[in-house]
């Protein structure tokens, strides 16, 4: 009994296939690609990393001008997007003190500044899930038009059979109509799952990276 032919797979699922070989490739590459990044960011600094070492360096300096440099060492030190968020707080503090600003003034100001970096960081740990969701979306349809294609093809041997078409004539288009049916829900599945862990993970990371830069403000001007 013969085993699995993958090229005969392949071949029996029609044109459709290149298609979805292609979409299977985009799907593996931008996932790998995207666990690598979340990893190396979380091995840089995690938010849970710089609460970790604010509260270590607030509780044994009292003096905040001081605590302000050595997070600033930290940051720079280990870098990543969550770095360089707090880095730009740490900036606009020590820009506070030099101006002699209120409290308000200086809660505003290092807000506003951690705002508007994050709008730039974000992105760079969003990027590419679009290319998954997509593929999640559009696998499913492609494997959706092989299936009417594959059924199209089975018709029309009927039609051009004056005595009826026999079953092995109309094996090929049955074949090729579930083969890409089956091929588009083996990539989306995967692709869907892997896409909203990674939403997930980054939309944690960003509500976490939030609330980090509002302690870091709170502590730092609290008089």
């Amino acid at each position: 009994m013969g085993g699995f032919n993958l090229i005969k797979y392949f071949n029996d699922g029609g044109p459709m296939m290149y298609p979805l070989l292609l979409l299977s490739i985009l799907a593996l590459m931008f996932m790998i690609e995207r666990i690598v990044m979340l990893i190396s960011v979380k091995r840089k600094v995690s938010p849970a990393d710089f609460m970790t070492k604010m509260d270590e360096v607030l509780q044994k300096e009292s003096d905040k001008g001081k605590a302000a440099e050595e997070l600033t060492a930290f940051c720079k030190e280990r870098g990543g997007p969550v770095s360089e968020v707090m880095l730009e707080g740490l900036s606009k503090y020590k820009e506070t003190v030099v101006n002699n600003l209120t409290l308000i003034e200086s809660k505003e100001w290092i807000n506003k500044a951690v705002e508007e970096k994050g709008a730039v960081e974000v992105p760079t740990l969003e990027k590419h899930l679009s290319v998954l969701s997509t593929v999640a979306m559009v696998s499913p349809l492609c494997g959706l038009l092989g299936t009417v294609t594959g059924m199209i093809k089975s018709f029309s041997i009927m039609a051009q059979s004056a005595g009826g078409a026999k079953p092995d004539e109309l094996a090929g288009g049955i074949s090729e109509a579930l083969i890409t049916t089956a091929t588009g829900l083996i990539i989306a599945i995967p692709t869907l799952l892997v896409y909203n862990y990674l939403r997930a993970t980054v939309d944690n990371m960003v509500l976490e990276m939030e609330e980090v830069a509002m302690l870091l403000t709170d502590n730092l001007i609290r008089k």
